[in-house]
């Protein structure tokens, strides 16, 4: 952990690391070496690489989420319906101006994002306010 530590800080810190690809690369290393480890034997998963019955894995299926999704659909639809739409321009509005911006301080968000909460703004609502405040981070 401290080596790692030491890598983030010699690259600048964590924001300097995140950019550079550091956190991504280093879990997919991680990973692939974890994989060639239970490949060869080395790391033991029992019932996988050790000790399994030599019977196929149960299958299990996937569970029907559709009826869930458009109960979900509707009940956003019916709370838009219902809500102060202005009151949430309004918040989501205060909160995409105060959103950092390249070169500036950060401000307080939080009471902002329960205003927009408060106004009923969904998550997604609130995201995307942000995320055209900041844009997408896109791994290089």
């Amino acid at each position: 952990a401290i080596e790692l530590l030491d890598k983030v800080h010699a690259l600048g810190g964590s924001a300097k690391a995140i950019e550079a690809g550091f956190f991504q690369d280093e879990i997919a290393r991680s990973a692939y070496e974890q994989q060639l480890a239970v490949e060869s034997g080395q790391a033991v998963i029992v019932g996988v690489n050790k000790f399994a019955d030599g019977e196929a894995p149960p299958v299990i299926p996937a569970p029907d989420y559709s009826r869930l999704e458009s109960e979900q659909v509707a009940r956003v639809k019916a709370l838009k319906a219902r809500r102060d739409s202005g009151a949430v321009r309004v918040a989501l509005a205060a909160l995409g101006a105060a959103a950092p911006r390249t070169g500036s301080p950060e401000p307080a968000l939080i009471p902002l994002m329960i205003t927009a909460v408060r106004a009923r703004a969904t998550v997604g609502e609130i995201s995307d306010t942000l995320e055209q405040a900041w844009g997408r981070y896109r791994p290089a």
